[in-house]
């Protein structure tokens, strides 16, 4: 009976000092719904990238509301890097947090993102700190090498947590 009790309480133990000492993060939401339609941390920056019905939609085609007037998608077995797709900020009033941890990832080997400008490193999954009132600004890579012409739709996920990444 003693071994239970103990092993009960070092569990007990563990959990309390899993969530006093900040290893748990909890998420905070990405989207938030008002009223009068949404707001978010993240911010699509055209002409590549914008708001539809609440969700970021990144489109590169002759269909995007924004479409520059030049091309029809990207072209097969190549590789596309687009700077500044999208932002994301930590506007502290809205989130609540003096700095949050976002991370972006796609499912899709096909997609990578880097944060600012493109250096030559790119990531099918990154994270990043966003101070309060500050924003990043998001890009992206495709390659579309042995993908056949058409049209694709993938999902990225967008994450933020309250606190820093480290």
């Amino acid at each position: 009976m003693r071994k239970i009790i103990e092993l009960t309480f070092a569990i007990i133990m563990l959990a309390v000092l899993f969530f006093s000492v900040g290893l748990y993060k909890k998420p905070i939401p990405v989207v938030y719904a008002l009223d009068d339609g949404y707001f978010s941390i993240e911010n699509p920056l055209p002409p590549y990238a914008y708001l539809s019905d609440g969700f970021l939609k990144v489109e590169i085609s002759n269909q995007s509301p924004f479409y520059p007037g030049y091309g029809e998608g990207l072209s097969p077995d190549s590789i596309y890097v687009f700077e500044s797709v999208f932002e994301i900020e930590n506007n502290e009033t809205e989130t609540g947090f003096g700095e949050i941890c976002v991370k972006i990832s796609s499912a899709s080997s096909n997609i990578a993102f880097f944060e600012g400008g493109y250096t030559g490193f790119w990531a099918q999954s990154i994270e990043f700190t966003v101070l309060a009132n500050q924003s990043v600004r998001v890009g992206m890579r495709f390659d579309t090498h042995g993908m056949a012409l058409g049209d694709y739709t993938q999902e990225i996920t967008i994450q933020a947590f309250g606190g820093s990444c480290e």
